[in-house]
């Protein structure tokens, strides 16, 4: 008789031998639990009920799983048959002219100065977003990131940002971690 596998981030129950949990789309590999623990910006500004209901109906409309999280919204998103990647989307305040701005962010791996070069030559051929770094819990890693005018957001233009960060930054992760999916 199969165990049963904890989701390191919902801890949803699923069969043993799933790889991603069927209910909120996380890794269910070893290294997956601190990669579910890893929140952006601890502590945005309150996103607004539309705009939070806009990423909801996108996700929802896309396929793709959707958590609220502490800091805002979680969408996973599906990379080909084999692999998935996380975004953290959450109200970023406003920019200097007072819009109020979207952000999405999505860890590539660790930070390594040794990929410095690489990624900023990389960033000028990006179409949505650029890859940066970012302190999270402490720890520097590589992310992508992206911001939006909440006012003029829209379905398509935010399933593209979504796919458009997810697959750049799961390309990186894939070189970084050697393959492995844990963000």
């Amino acid at each position: 008789m199969p165990t049963a596998a904890l989701c390191p981030a919902c801890k949803f129950e699923n069969a043993a031998a799933t790889r991603f949990c069927i209910r909120c789309g996380m890794s269910m590999a070893d290294d997956a639990a601190e990669a579910a623990d890893l929140t952006p910006n601890p502590r945005p500004e309150l996103m607004r009920a539309e705009t939070a209901a806009l990423l909801r109906r996108v996700a929802h409309e896309s396929g793709y799983a959707c958590v609220d999280t502490k800091a805002g919204i979680r969408v996973t998103i599906p990379i080909g048959v084999e692999r998935k990647q996380r975004v953290h989307v959450t109200f970023s305040g406003q920019d200097d002219e007072g819009h109020d701005m979207i952000s999405f962010i999505t860890v590539c791996g660790e930070y390594d100065a040794k990929h410095n070069q690489r990624l900023l030559h990389l960033n000028d051929r990006m179409m949505f977003g650029a890859f940066a770094i970012k302190t999270i819990k402490g720890k520097e890693y590589f992310v992508v990131c992206a911001n939006q005018l909440a006012e003029t957001a829209d379905i398509a233009e935010i399933r593209k940002i979504l796919f458009g960060v997810a697959r750049s930054a799961d390309r990186i992760e894939d070189r970084l971690s050697g393959g492995k999916d844990i963000f």
